[in-house]
């Protein structure tokens, strides 16, 4: 009989989380209300950055679909690929064309165009404004590209701790000399790597969390009101982002075990364009 794999459920609801946040966001920052309170100042505002935790969830969750594959070579380029493609190209492709029939001109023809390739993410400071919101898209799919050499830096944990340093130096390079943003790969990548280093360590982690629920429920917490009393720099992001899933890995559902505490499988955006992989993890 085979075994079977392990299953993290509790992402799908750590991404429908997010997806309200994120969505709530935009309503406010889109319309015009004149609303005051820590709520719509503060709290609904710092959700724009909860694009970070999709980047850790798309490392964690490529790396549970992929990594094993790719370093065992039971997958080829191609297929590889062609799934990124699949997932993401058609629906993304339909946007763009409503866009442009709403709003055509030269310059909207011109970012279309790079929008349908999903390379606009290798333009420097592209500042693409046909669904601008693709960024996160853009720069994901640069992360699909470098997705092999991303398995290759993760080869071993000494190494892999090793390049999330580098990430992190690079990332405040980004910002303190190299005028780049999120929207640049380089700036983002330490997210990423950061979902490599929790797959990699995911038994443990998950045994942990599961153990102690209070404890990381309590670390949770704790970043969480370190995000908004020091403010939104990387280090309480990465600090609010590993919590966020480390928290989530208690929730597990499958495999050789299952937890208590349950988390909603939202069956209806499990399977939305937020790019991640495969959630079980062998």
């Amino acid at each position: 009989m085979a075994i079977k794999a392990d299953r993290y459920e509790g992402i799908d609801g750590l991404k429908a989380y997010a997806i309200i946040g994120i969505a709530l966001m935009h309503v406010l920052s889109n319309g015009k209300y004149e609303l005051g309170g820590f709520a719509f100042e503060r709290l609904i505002p710092s959700f724009t950055n909860l694009v970070f935790l999709f980047m850790m969830v798309s490392g964690f969750g490529m790396c549970c679909g992929y990594y094993q594959k790719i370093i065992d070579r039971k997958i080829s380029m191609e297929d590889f690929y062609k799934k990124r493609y699949i997932k993401i190209w058609p629906y993304f492709a339909l946007l763009c064309a409503l866009d442009f029939v709403i709003s055509p001109s030269k310059e909207s023809l011109s970012e279309v165009f790079a929008n349908l390739t999903l390379c606009q993410g290798l333009l420097p400071n592209a500042n693409i404004t046909v669904i601008g919101v693709s960024w996160t898209l853009a720069v994901i799919f640069v992360f699909y590209m470098l997705f092999p050499f991303f398995c290759f830096l993760l080869g071993n944990k000494k190494r892999a701790w090793g390049v999330a340093i580098v990430a992190l130096v690079f990332n405040f390079l980004c910002g303190s000399y190299f005028n780049a943003d999120r929207t640049n790969i380089v700036y983002d990548a330490i997210y990423f790597i950061a979902g490599g280093l929790i797959y990699l360590y995911r038994k443990e982690l998950a045994e942990f969390a599961q153990k102690h629920k209070v404890i990381t429920g309590a670390i949770l917490l704790a970043a969480t009101v370190a995000y908004f009393v020091l403010g939104s720099s990387t280090f309480t992001m990465l600090f609010f982002c590993v919590a966020a899933l480390l928290y989530t890995l208690g929730c597990k559902w499958g495999g050789t075990g299952q937890s208590s505490r349950k988390i909603p499988r939202w069956h209806m955006l499990r399977d939305l364009s937020v790019p991640h992989g495969n959630l079980s993890c062998a």
